[in-house]
This record gives C-alpha cells, structure tokens and sequence, in this order.
C-alpha cells in the first residue's frame, strides 16, 4: 500500500515538473504563427521551415523578427530576456506581395499622391496648413511637384492658383535665406576674435552666397557669406 502511494506521489511530481517546464516555453510551431503572421501584415506569403515540436526558452516580451541581408526569404527570430537566444528560418517567402484588389493596384501604379490646392489661391498669398491636401494625380504631371506640406507652409505663390492644382517650384517665389533690406548680424571671427555689428543686408541670397550687406554704425559696404537666416561672416 505505501510502495502505491509512492509511485503515484511520483507521477503527480513528474506531471507538475512537465507541465512547468511547459508553461516557460514557446514552440517551433507557434514560432511558425508568428512568422507567418508577420509577413502576412507585411503581404507576403510565405512557409516558414521550422520544426513544430522544437521548443525553446519563453521570451519575456515580443519575439523580435528581422530579415536577413533585407530580405524575407529568410528572417532572424531572436529573444533578449530572461534567457538571450537567437535562431535564423528560411520562409520560402513569396518575394511578390499579394494583391488585394486590381483596382487599388492599378491606381497607385498610373499615379502618384502629391500636394494639392483645397482651395484658391492669388498671387502673393502665404501657404497656410489648411489650404493643402494630398491627392492622386496622373504620372504625367512632370517635374517639379512637393510631397511634404513643410515644404510649402509659409512660402509665397507668385500667380493665381486653382482649387485641386498641383503645386510646384514654378508656382513660388523664390525662397532666400537673406531678403534684401533685412536686418542682419555682421559676424568675424578671425585669429580667435570674435566681432559682431548690426547690418543691412543690400541683396538677397540663399545658404553660402556672397552678398553684400551695410554696417550700420560705420556706413560702410562689404561682402559677406551667408551663413543663416539672420548672420553674415565678412571673413571666411
């Protein structure tokens, strides 16, 4: 009777033993979800080789997955705590990504999404904000067009622009980094002596062009580099 009790005292030890060891674990075959989820949200088909039964350390946070040498025909699975492993799988992925609709796929590849008027614009207004959008144009609208509203907000159209038009580099003026009549910093720095005088400047110009620019205590006229949008060094 006691040697019975014993051998199932063991069984029962053996089976929470199992069960834990378990519990702390992830398997080849759930690695194998994983992939194929990932790659899935990226629309990529693919058959990860893995051995299901393999099991491995359970990770303490997302398994990160990489590709290796950029590209998914095999990826990285790697895992930084509790315990550092990393393990490297062919997916036999489908280098082509699945295609949702034609109609979707034809429209992204005849056109291109740019920057377009929400609404009229004269000549001499400031871009604001709110007078942009995106929308789809043919690929034959040319050279010359903004992919980033940063690029317009604030600048200045130099003709009258329609509603849905796309903006281009033509349709602005000019943006200088230094407008002529501007208040700016007349800077030297030369053998360690550091000189600063308020200025005129007499020209536009852009970042690194030389221009010429008035000191205002001394009346005098020199050339100066432009170096931002409110200093000119005199020695370079």
């Amino acid at each position: 009777m006691m040697k019975s009790k014993f051998i199932i005292q063991i069984f029962i030890l053996l089976f929470l033993i199992v069960n834990s060891a378990q519990a702390n674990t992830i398997t080849g075959n759930e690695i194998k979800a994983l992939i194929i989820n990932y790659l899935d949200n990226k629309n990529i088909n693919s058959k990860p080789i893995i051995k299901e039964n393999r099991v491995f350390k359970k990770c303490g946070h997302v398994l990160n997955i990489r590709p290796l040498f950029n590209n998914f025909k095999t990826v990285i699975v790697s895992c930084n705590k509790p315990l550092k492993w990393q393990i490297t799988i062919r997916t036999n992925a489908d280098s082509t990504p699945k295609i949702h609709s034609k109609k979707k796929i034809n429209k992204v590849s005849n056109s291109i999404k740019l920057i377009t008027l929400r609404n009229n614009l004269k000549k001499g207004e400031v871009i604001q904000k709110h007078d942009l959008k995106f929308d789809y144009k043919p690929n034959s609208v040319g050279n010359g067009f903004f992919e980033s509203f940063d690029s317009l907000v604030g600048r200045k159209i130099n003709q009258n622009l329609s509603k849905g038009q796309v903006i281009k580099i033509r349709h602005l003026e000019e943006n200088f980094m230094v407008s002529e009549g501007q208040s700016i910093i007349i800077f030297s720095d030369l053998y360690g002596i550091n000189v600063r005088m308020q200025g005129n400047a007499l020209e536009n110009g852009h970042f690194n062009e030389l221009i010429k620019v008035k000191n205002i205590s001394s009346g005098k006229i020199v050339q100066g580099r432009v170096i931002n949008e409110k200093k000119i060094l005199i020695n370079y």
